[in-house]
């Protein structure tokens, strides 16, 4: 509720409500274009949403004590395989809760949305989780990686699709990973 006025005063953003999410909870996973995508993602889904983040922001001093407490996010090691990160999404996921992650893991350089890790296939393979494909469009344009500044412009996020748990368990790793890779 804090950041709800400056995200929309700053970015101009169009979020579209998912209206299709009752009360199940969901891997959401979105391409990754400004700072502030996970807060557009809470804007669009009801209730507490965990976020995967890098612990490159657990180490920012009292800044990282107020994300902790604010948002809890899940931390993950960056270029290796973290079996600590893949067993809280799991537990999570068990527990009832939504696991929100960005599969490129960066933001994107180019505007276009980049290399995605394979290994996030098999993560929702194992989370039995229906999957939100929230795709953001317009960010790049709006602040660019390479710029501290925010443009004029509009920023739209919504739920592109959604793959059920069946479809999930019936496709292969590769099969649900570039369908991942086209949605978003």
């Amino acid at each position: 509720w804090v950041l709800t006025p400056y995200i929309h005063l700053t970015y101009n953003i169009k979020i579209q409500k998912f209206k299709e999410q009752g009360k199940r909870p969901y891997l959401v996973l979105l391409n990754h274009q400004t700072p502030f995508d996970q807060f557009f993602v809470g804007l669009a889904f009801k209730g507490p949403v965990y976020y995967v983040a890098t612990e490159d922001i657990f180490s920012l001093g009292w800044i990282s004590d107020v994300i902790r407490w604010i948002i809890a996010p899940i931390p993950i090691r960056k270029q290796t395989t973290d079996v600590g990160a893949v067993m809280t999404c799991i537990r999570v996921a068990r527990e009832g809760g939504t696991v929100a992650m960005a599969p490129e893991g960066n933001r994107t350089y180019s505007g276009r949305t980049e290399y995605m890790n394979p290994a996030v296939a098999g993560l929702a393979k194992k989370m039995k989780l229906p999957i939100a494909l929230f795709r953001i469009e317009g960010g790049y344009g709006a602040q660019p990686r390479w710029s501290d500044g925010v443009r004029k412009g509009t920023v739209r996020g919504y739920v592109s699709e959604v793959i059920e748990p069946e479809e999930v368990a019936a496709l292969s790793k590769e099969a649900l990973l570039e369908r991942i890779q086209k949605g978003l």
